[in-house]
């Protein structure tokens, strides 16, 4: 259930004017104040604007430390191995605030990009915001989890195939692509934006 009448109401602002400040019919925004429809999550971005609350309020979530989706977890550190560009995913070293596009995401995450192999297209230190929902497509970026007795790791490159008993990906610095067992991959994520620290 939203809130979209109540921060309205809060605000003094008219589901009319509401709706003319976000470009919207009047009629078609009211269906949503009495919750017939639930707002998707770019519609709840220019509402959370004009009242300058958390698109999560909008929603009907509990907002910031309340709020479990407010945050999502940053995986990082550094380890040497295949390219020297593997990030350990053992364990969260913090948690980020979780970007507006990915409100619906739950089970997204974010990492640190190490190493230089996917240079110029990703930065060392840059971070990579992955959705596990979206699906693979060839040519798109990805994280290739892999999992050994000791820990789980990953390696950010481009997506190139899968076959019965591969995985294969591209990395762009050297230009070359990789073939990867899948009996140590243990999944492929999109990465579906970026933030650069």
């Amino acid at each position: 259930m939203n809130n979209i009448d109540r921060l309205a109401r809060n605000m003094g602002i008219s589901i009319g004017e509401l709706a003319r400040r976000i470009d919207m019919q009047p009629h078609t925004l009211r269906r949503y104040t009495r919750n017939e429809s639930q707002p998707k999550p770019d519609l709840a971005i220019k509402i959370a604007s004009v009242f300058g609350v958390d698109p999560a309020e909008v929603l009907g979530f509990a907002v910031a430390e309340a709020n479990p989706l407010a945050k999502i977890p940053l995986y990082g550190s550094a380890e040497a191995g295949l390219g020297s560009d593997i990030t350990d995913m053992d364990r969260a070293i913090d948690h980020i605030d979780r970007p507006p596009f990915l409100l619906s995401a739950t089970n997204a995450y974010a990492v640190y990009v190490v190493g230089e192999s996917m240079f110029p297209r990703f930065k060392s230190g840059e971070i990579l915001y992955i959705d596990p929902a979206l699906s693979l497509k060839r040519a798109s970026d990805c994280i290739v989890q892999l999992a050994d007795e000791l820990k789980l790791t990953c390696i950010v490159k481009e997506f190139v195939k899968t076959d019965e008993t591969h995985v294969f990906v591209r990395q762009l610095n050297p230009d070359k692509e990789i073939s990867l067992s899948k009996t140590e991959v243990t999944s492929i994520h999109m990465v579906r934006g970026t933030y650069i620290t």
